[in-house]
């Protein structure tokens, strides 16, 4: 396919493909801001030693090659799009802290130590995991519409490689089983989440803002 077919192909969908474009990438920089925030406390923590120091500057790597691709490939539009993710990040960061307490409450209520750095870490890792299901979602949203998008190569969207390193570096922790991530409380607090992330009038708001 060539750069000319693909731009008619966007053009014809744009009403779609912007929205998703958005979408994905507001939601992956949420994600970023909150493994920043989570390794900032983690290497102040008695945590930050041997396989998880390791695992930790591996993702930390991931997180900003990914930044940097994206802000290469974007290089004429970062300013607009700082300022866009800047609004909707505004209306979402309140969902992320329930999300963290809801989590903090579960380790907290099994005596875990340092929970509030575990549990800062699994938000990240929650949200990473959810950024990935969800860029396969508008992915195959797209397909759906017009199979000549199985020709587009947008796997450098997706967090694979950092939810990887994020699932290896949880399981460091040896966290008891008994902490149960899956309450009503936990689900509900990423379901309203989920649901701001996707919110389209949000996403317009902030990219016409």
């Amino acid at each position: 396919m060539t750069i000319d077919q693909a731009n008619q192909i966007v053009s014809k969908y744009e009403p779609m493909v912007v929205p998703c474009t958005y979408n994905i990438l507001f939601t992956n920089d949420i994600v970023c801001g909150e493994i920043i925030d989570a390794f900032s406390r983690l290497e102040k923590s008695p945590l930050f030693r041997q396989r998880t120091k390791q695992l930790a500057r591996q993702a930390v790597l991931a997180q900003k090659s990914y930044e940097r691709l994206v802000n290469e490939i974007i290089s004429d539009r970062c300013t607009f799009f700082a300022d866009a993710n800047e609004t909707f990040a505004e209306e979402v960061n309140r969902h992320v802290q329930i999300l963290y307490w809801s989590i903090k409450r579960e380790m907290d209520k099994h005596n875990v130590e340092h929970s509030d750095v575990l549990s800062k870490l699994e938000t990240a890792r929650t949200l990473c995991d959810f950024a990935c299901k969800q860029f396969d979602k508008r992915l195959e949203e797209l397909r759906g519409k017009d199979p000549r998008f199985r020709s587009f190569h947008l796997s450098y969207l997706r967090l694979t490689n950092l939810l990887r390193l994020l699932d290896e570096l949880m399981r460091t922790f040896r966290i008891p089983p008994a902490v149960d991530l899956n309450t009503p409380e936990c689900l509900a607090a990423i379901d309203v989440l989920a649901r701001k992330l996707l919110d389209g009038e949000l996403i317009a708001k902030a990219i016409s803002a």
